[in-house]
């Protein structure tokens, strides 16, 4: 029985083809696996499937930014744990969102996505050992489509989240919707635009996740790169996490170098939310609600940037 059973259930083919992929799979060091794991490594924007590194030195990228002075006692309230401070005193802090369009994407085949996400400027953390890396945090990050959200939660522990972003663009405008579902709940806009001279051709500020500027200077402060906070829940466990730590994309350590080739700034920049309630957004509404609350002080600067080469943030590490 013991040969019978072996002989009915087992087929070469389906086994030999099995051993064939396994051994492929083991000469890539470092090869990345996300869920489901039944099918073999899943290809992102930093492998394919054979685990092959991508290069995206042809991407496109449009980044459109509002820079905005706040209040910092709010925003001290959007930092995860005690470790995250600002870096200054003050009751007054820096933000801006950051909206890019990226396209000629290899690993989408040749397409693209929208992401729009929220930046906490001058934010230091401070490690265990006393130490500090100082940059500007990520809240959290808006994106048009599924593959790039799960990609960018699991391997590089960024806030992601999922939702409808609409950008229309003109001549002399931009305009931009988030919207869930049809419920719009942030808009943006960008008036009288109009070209300036590009300072240098690797472009200006650093960028996350193809192309969000998040680069902020300021007297006495380096701005390092950019911090997020990675929590996943444990399974079957309400409260408790399987991974919970600090992530710091270094600035200046990515794979490929934006290219930029045309940078405009606006007369005019604004943006506003509206919170709508839980039937509305019933999984985002605590989120615009937090938005909602942002007090804009002072427009620093709104612009768009246009350019070639797409980092995959690939450099994302755990701090400690």
């Amino acid at each position: 029985m013991e040969y019978t059973n072996y002989n009915f259930g087992h087929d070469e083919w389906h086994y030999s083809t099995q051993m064939l992929r396994k051994w492929q799979y083991s000469r890539t060091p470092g090869l990345r696996w996300r869920m489901p794991l039944s099918f073999g490594p899943m290809p992102g924007p930093r492998q394919d499937f054979l685990g092959r590194a991508r290069s995206g030195a042809h991407s496109t990228f449009t980044t459109a930014s509002v820079t905005f002075k706040t209040s910092r006692t709010l925003l001290q309230t959007l930092l995860p744990t005690p470790a995250f401070s600002f870096a200054t005193p003050g009751t007054i802090a820096t933000a801006s969102f950051s909206a890019t369009t990226l396209g000629a994407m290899d690993w989408l085949g040749g397409g693209g996505y929208n992401l729009l996400g929220l930046n906490l400027h001058g934010v230091k953390y401070t490690k265990k050992d006393g130490s500090a890396i100082t940059g500007s945090f990520l809240a959290v990050l808006f994106e048009s489509l599924t593959d790039p959200i799960v990609t960018g939660r699991e391997e590089l522990g960024m806030p992601k989240l999922n939702c409808a972003l609409d950008v229309h663009r003109r001549k002399e405008s931009m305009h931009i919707r988030a919207n869930w579902q049809g419920v719009t709940f942030g808009e943006w806009e960008w008036e009288g635009l109009e070209a300036v001279d590009v300072p240098s051709a690797d472009g200006e500020g650093g960028k996350l996740s193809g192309g969000a500027t998040t680069s902020f200077s300021a007297p006495g402060f380096e701005d390092q790169g950019v911090l997020a906070y990675r929590y996943i829940p444990a399974v079957g466990r309400e409260g408790k996490a399987d991974a919970e730590y600090a992530v710091f994309v270094p600035r200046g350590k990515g794979s490929e170098v934006a290219r930029t080739h045309t940078t405009l700034r606006a007369k005019k920049a604004s943006f506003r939310f509206d919170k709508k309630d839980w039937d509305a957004l019933p999984t985002l509404h605590h989120i615009a609600a937090g938005l909602a609350e942002l007090p804009v002080y002072e427009v620093v600067e709104g612009k768009i940037v246009e350019g070639r080469g797409v980092e995959d943030v690939g450099q994302a590490e755990r701090i400690e």
